[in-house]
């Protein structure tokens, strides 16, 4: 069983939101507004608690210093490794002080040290002289529903609740029921607040601490 296992569909969220809010024959919450609703959710969830976790694999060619990232839905690195090492993590202004003052020309190439981003790459440097493996750590943002009942949610089902939460805050905001939307916002709210405190925790518990790098 995964650890954090993704079970609970879109039709649920639907199912549980028009129930708590009293509008089970679908009079006064449209569909695509729920939809929006629950694609804004996921992406909340992911923003703040760094949820969707991946890791990418590539080559890298000798004399490249640019590469793609994996997934356009890449939302935050958290670390790339060469040949199993950690590379630097630099912003672009960082990374070009330190290679105008070391190699003007940038002629060199060796084992990459440090990496950094710019127009949707990210560039090692020095540039690689072997083929060796580029292993990215990163986090990614939620795959949007579609609009079927049947679509898994992203996000684990332990967020499930949290996005009902989401969805009604809205759906109270649209019938401008302002003390139950400011309730339910506190809730989707003190949820990801509970589920970040007790990943932190599970982390420290089990894992060894190591610096992450990432913007």
């Amino acid at each position: 069983m995964p650890l954090r296992p993704t079970t609970r569909t879109y039709g649920q969220v639907k199912s549980s939101v028009r129930r708590i809010f009293g509008d089970e024959a679908a009079v006064q919450l449209d569909d695509n507004d729920i939809q929006q609703w629950v694609n804004d959710a996921q992406t909340a969830i992911v923003a703040k608690n760094h949820t969707l976790k991946a890791v990418s694999t590539t080559t890298s060619v000798e004399g490249q210093a640019s590469y793609s990232f994996p997934s356009p839905l890449i939302a935050q690195v958290t670390s790339i490794l060469y040949d199993g090492a950690l590379l630097e993590n630099l912003d672009i202004s960082s990374a070009q002080e330190r290679i105008s003052t070391s190699d003007p020309q940038q002629t060199d190439s060796g084992t990459p040290t440090v990496w950094y981003e710019w127009a949707g790459e990210f560039v090692l440097y020095p540039k690689p002289d072997a083929a060796k493996e580029i292993k990215l750590f990163y986090t990614r943002y939620p795959t949007p529903i579609s609009g079927s009942d049947d679509q898994l949610l992203d996000v684990p089902d332990k967020y499930f609740q949290a996005v009902v939460d989401y969805c009604l805050w809205k759906s109270y905001e649209l019938d401008e029921d302002w003390q139950a939307a400011q309730i339910k916002e506190g809730h989707f709210r003190s949820a990801l607040e509970e589920q970040s405190e007790e990943e932190r925790e599970a982390a420290h518990l089990t894992y060894p601490v190591i610096q992450e790098v990432g913007w």
